[in-house]
C-alpha cells in the first residue's frame, strides 16, 4: 500500500467505483448486492449513481478464533456449501473442523439475513444484470461463495465489484464471474483495511439505515436459530464470541505479557459463574526466537478453544528486556525461563484461572526444556506436556522427574529424534513422538501447522479417555 490510502471511506469509494461502472447506468434492471457488512455502504453509493435496485447478501468468514485475519472459507445464506480458501487447503484443516467453524457461523448468518430481509425480500435475479459488491477482496473467498449463490438464480451477467483488490485474488475470482470492476490493484497488496483512511466496523443499524429499513424485533427469531442449531442463544451475541486479552504477570525479576482466551462456551459459563466447559488451561510458552503473537502460536491456541481448553500464551523474556532489546540474552538460561515459567504456572493457581487445575504445558526450543523442567518439579498440577523445536536436550537432568503425559513435536528431517527417544524413555508417564511431515526443525512452516495443531487435540482427547477409564476402575485394595 501507499503511504496514504486511496479511500476516505467506504462511501467515497463506493463513488468512484461507481465512475468505473458508468456503462450500467443505462442498463435496465440492474440489481447492486453489497455483501454485509463492509459491502453495503460501497453498494449504497453505486446503487444511487446507477439509479439500481439495491439489496444485501449475508456472508460469513470461517475463521480459527485469534486468527480472525486468514480465513479458511465462507458460508453465504440460500447456501450449505463451505467454499473453501487456499488457507484451509494449504494448512490440511480437516472437515469436520470447517464444519464446525461453519455451525458456530450459521447462527450469525441466519441473525443478520432475518434482521436484513424481515419484510424485504432479496430482489428477483433472474435475466437481470448484477453487481455484487464488497469493500475490498483479498482472497475472494467471500465473494466466490457469494458468486456460486447468485449463479443459481440464473442472472443474465454478473460482475464482481470492489474499490480494491489482490492480484492474487483476483485470479482467484475471475473464472467466478463474467466481469470485474476493480478501482486500486496495489503492488504489494497487504490488507482491505490498507485501502481506507477510515475503516470502522459496520453496524447493523447503519447496514438497516443504508438500506432505507428499520430494525424489528428479532429476538425470538434469534433464539429459535440458536435452538435449531443446538447452540445456546446467548452465543449469538459477539459478546461472547472468542477473544483474548492481554495481561500481565507478576515473575523474578520484572512481568511478562500473555494473552489469555476461553473457549466461546466457557466465556459465556463464566459470565453465569459457572466453567464446567473448560477441559483444561492450556499454557503456551515463548523463550527468546519464538514469537508468542506469531500465526502458529495464534493458530494452535485457537484450535485449542476450539476444543474446549484455555490458553495463555506466553513470554518468557520480561517486559523490560523486550524494550531493552535484549532477551536473547536468557534463551539458553534453563534456571531462569524454568523460574518464570514456574512462577506463571504459581500466579494462574492462586487466581484461579480457569482450568488451572488441569495443566498442559506447551514449549518450543528452549522454551521446551523449561516446560519439563516445571512439569517435573509440578507433578500434581500438570497433565501434560508437548514440546517441539531442538532444545529439548537442556532438560535431561529434569526429564527423569516428569510423571505427566509427553508429546514431542519432532521434525521429519530432524537429526535429534534418537536422541530424543533416548532421553524421553526416561520419563516417568506416558511419552510420544509424532514426526511431522515435509517439516524442517523450525516447524513454523504453515504447511506443518495444521498437522500439528490436529494431533495435539487428538492427543489430549486420548488423555481425556485414559483419565474418564481410570476413573472407572475400581481401586485395588
Amino acid at each position: 500500500m501507499t503511504s496514504m490510502p486511496p479511500f476516505r471511506d467506504r462511501s467515497i469509494a463506493g463513488g468512484v467505483l461507481a465512475e468505473s461502472l458508468a456503462r450500467y447506468a443505462s442498463v435496465s434492471g440492474v440489481v447492486v448486492l453489497g455483501l454485509a457488512r463492509g459491502g453495503v455502504p460501497v453498494a449504497r453509493r453505486v446503487a444511487d449513481v446507477l439509479d439500481a435496485t439495491l439489496g444485501v447478501l449475508v456472508a460469513r468468514r470461517l475463521v480459527v478464533p485469534g486468527v480472525e485475519d486468514v480465513a479458511l472459507g465462507a458460508i453465504v445464506e440460500g447456501s450449505r456449501r463451505i467454499v473453501l480458501s487456499v488457507a484451509a487447503q494449504h494448512l490440511g484443516v480437516p472437515a469436520r473442523l470447517l464444519e464446525r467453524l461453519a455451525t458456530r457461523e450459521r447462527v450469525d448468518l441466519e441473525r443478520f439475513a432475518s434482521l436484513y430481509h424481515a419484510g424485504w425480500p432479496l430482489p428477483d435475479l433472474r435475466g437481470r444484470v448484477v453487481l455484487l459488491v464488497d469493500d475490498g477482496l483479498a482472497t475472494g473467498g467471500t465473494l466466490r461463495a457469494a458468486a456460486h449463490v447468485v449463479r443459481r438464480a440464473h442472472p443474465a451477467r454478473l460482475i464482481a465489484a470492489v474499490p480494491v483488490a489482490s492480484r492474487w485474488g483476483l485470479e482467484r475470482i475471475a473464472p467466478a464471474v463474467d466481469d470485474l470492476a476493480v478501482v486500486c490493484v496495489p503492488t504489494n497488496f497487504e490488507t482491505i483495511a490498507g485501502a481506507y483512511q477510515d475503516y470502522a466496523p459496520v453496524s447493523d443499524d447503519e447496514v438497516l439505515s443504508l438500506l432505507g429499513r428499520r430494525r424489528l424485533r428479532v429476538a425470538s427469531a434469534v433464539r429459535d436459530i440458536g435452538d435449531r442449531l443446538g447452540i445456546a442463544s446467548s452465543w449469538t451475541d459477539r459478546q461472547f464470541r472468542d477473544r483474548e486479552r492481554t495481561i500481565s504477570i507478576p515473575v523474578a525479576g520484572g512481568t511478562v505479557r500473555a494473552d489469555a482466551g476461553m473457549p466461546p462456551r466457557a466465556i459465556y459459563e463464566s459470565a453465569m459463574q459457572r466453567t464446567d466447559h473448560v477441559r483444561g488451561l492450556a499454557v503456551l510458552a515463548h523463550g527468546a526466537g519464538t514469537d508468542r503473537s506469531g500465526f502458529a502460536s495464534r493458530y494452535l491456541a485457537g484450535r485449542l478453544r476450539l476444543g474446549g481448553y484455555a490458553t495463555l500464551r506466553l513470554d518468557l523474556s520480561t517486559t523490560s528486556e523486550q524494550l531493552a532489546g535484549n532477551g536473547f540474552r536468557f534463551m539458553f538460561d534453563l534456571p531462569s525461563l524454568v523460574k518464570r515459567f514456574a512462577d506463571v504456572c504459581d500466579w494462574v493457581a492462586r487466581e484461579g484461572a480457569a482450568g488451572a487445575q488441569r495443566m498442559i504445558l506447551v514449549g518450543a526450543r528452549a522454551a521446551a526444556a523449561a516446560a519439563l523442567a516445571v512439569a517435573g518439579r509440578r507433578p500434581g498440577h500438570v497433565r501434560g506436556v508437548i514440546v517441539r523445536g531442538v532444545r529439548v536436550d537442556l532438560a535431561a537432568d529434569a526429564v527423569s522427574q516428569v510423571r505427566a503425559a509427553v508429546l514431542v513435536i519432532a521434525g521429519a528431517d530432524e537429526a535429534a529424534v534418537r536422541q530424543r527417544d533416548a532421553l524421553l524413555s526416561q520419563v516417568r508417564g506416558s511419552a510420544e513422538v509424532v514426526k511431522v511431515p515435509h517439516a524442517a526443525r523450525a516447524l513454523d512452516e504453515p504447511s506443518a501447522v495444521g498437522f500439528i495443531a490436529e494431533r495435539i487435540v487428538g492427543w489430549l482427547d486420548g488423555l481425556d479417555r485414559w483419565d474418564r477409564k481410570s476413573a472407572r476402575r475400581p481401586s485395588r485394595s
